[in-house]
């Protein structure tokens, strides 16, 4: 297999190392097509990076802030029936019992145990009722925890001229 070599800057290796640990780099290394993406990305706007100096965007990223590593660090704490029911508030703000009930397996009477507990330390607070159930939402400070861990995309900037059909070289 051809093989191509860069000279990097210590910014730009280690960006490309946090991308290669990320998930979109794992599905693009899984299907075989890492390499062939990143060269053709490149080669479709080579022109204009010639013209700019530079790739759109292309700026050494800061580290993430504070308190998006606090709350990764606070999601890795948390005990592993609590990390299953975090995600169901991606499709719901509210759930209601029976729904934590079947996600962790358990019985009814378990469930509010459960629920009980996650309200006394703040994890779950009361919502307004669901389809007549009493229902729960996520605790103010899990809350934004939640918003920013599992709705990335709500802060990710587009990159529209990535997604652009690659012109023919002009000779």
């Amino acid at each position: 297999m051809p093989r191509i070599e860069l000279e990097l800057s210590p910014e730009i290796h280690e960006a490309w190392r946090r991308f290669l640990a990320s998930t979109p780099a794992a599905k693009l290394i899984e299907a075989g097509v890492l390499g062939d993406w990143v060269a053709v990305g490149f080669m479709a706007h080579v022109e204009r990076y010639l013209q700019q100096g530079r790739p759109d965007g292309a700026t050494a990223e800061e580290d993430p802030d504070p308190a998006s590593r606090e709350a990764a660090q606070a999601r890795r704490k948390l005990p592993k029936s609590q990390r299953r029911v975090l995600p169901m508030f991606n499709e719901n703000d509210r759930i209601t019992l029976e729904e934590i009930s079947r996600v962790l397996g358990i019985l009814p009477a378990e469930g509010q145990t459960q629920v009980n507990a996650w309200l006394a330390e703040g994890f779950l607070e009361p919502g307004p009722e669901r389809d007549g159930q009493p229902a729960y939402v996520l605790g103010h400070t899990w809350l934004m925890r939640n918003l920013a861990a599992n709705r990335p995309s709500l802060n990710v900037p587009r990159i529209p001229h990535l997604m652009k059909p690659i012109k023919p070289p002009q000779v």
